[in-house]
């Protein structure tokens, strides 16, 4: 700090000029005893620690150098710029965050509807009462207007599905909006003694990636026309299917054990469809 002072007060000054001084301030007077070797000893001391001083000043741009001749530029200050750019960054990091903490919600409900559906699944399976068909997990459900017209076109691999709405508005969702619908996604599945399963739900957060798996994020924008359909495999796991709830009503189970029962969901219209040329 001293050396800081010495050189803000001149503005402009030496090295030397600015040890002399602090030796003469800081230097043990000669009645005190003290030996010329050790008054030779404190001065050099204090030179090298004033040249080390002025090296720290000149790398913070505190101060620069024009060969021997030292000049003040200034302590640094923030600007108000610099202040509206920590403004800016702090709420892009705040919107992240909002963003990953709903992700990552969105992930937790998406498990949770899945474990309901399984165990909705196997109840049905193991009291003989569960229909033949069945959707597979994942796929994507397309919703228009009763008495559109729809024009589908699908390639020969069945990798691409082509729709043509004919200006009929329409909406595209997934199956964890199809789960949510269905009330899967409302409360943590039930465990055989009657308690809720909630100590399982994964509260990690899982960074998106483009790359691997379905989109777990927001509906996809209403104006996509083209998706590819669901890989093979995935329609081998037979639990993870959205079956229908049989018709009849000779089905009892306890409250504790009974499975999550969901409500119908609104019909999906047919459509015309035409081979690919």
């Amino acid at each position: 700090m001293k050396v800081c002072e010495k050189v803000e007060s001149k503005g402009r000054t030496t090295y030397n000029e600015v040890a002399d001084e602090l030796v003469a301030e800081f230097a043990l007077p000669n009645n005190d005893g003290t030996s010329p070797d050790q008054q030779q000893y404190d001065e050099k001391n204090i030179r090298r620690r004033v040249y080390d001083a002025l090296n720290v000043l000149m790398a913070m741009d505190i101060i620069s150098k024009d060969k021997k001749e030292i000049q003040w530029r200034g302590l640094p200050r923030t600007s108000l710029s610099d202040i509206e750019e920590l403004k800016n960054e702090r709420l892009s990091l705040r919107n992240r965050i909002e963003k990953k903490t709903a992700y990552s919600q969105e992930l937790e409900e998406q498990y949770v509807g899945l474990q309901n559906l399984i165990q909705r699944n196997e109840h049905l399976y193991s009291s003989g009462n569960a229909p033949s068909g069945g959707v597979a997990l994942p796929f994507i459900l397309v919703q228009t207007r009763p008495h559109a017209t729809v024009e589908v076109e699908i390639s020969e691999d069945m990798q691409l599905v082509h729709f043509d709405f004919n200006s009929t508005p329409f909406e595209l969702h997934d199956d964890n909006f199809v789960l949510k619908t269905m009330k899967f996604c409302d409360q943590p599945p039930q465990q055989p003694n009657g308690q809720n399963n909630s100590q399982l739900v994964c509260h990690n957060f899982t960074p998106e990636n483009p790359n691997k798996g379905p989109s777990t994020g927001p509906t996809p924008q209403l104006d996509m026309y083209e998706t590819h359909l669901q890989s093979q495999q995935h329609q081998q796991h037979s639990q993870l299917q959205i079956i229908p709830m049989p018709e009849t009503n000779n089905v009892t189970s306890s409250a504790d054990t009974a499975p999550v029962k969901s409500p119908s969901l609104p019909g999906i219209m047919n459509s015309s469809m035409k081979p690919e040329n």
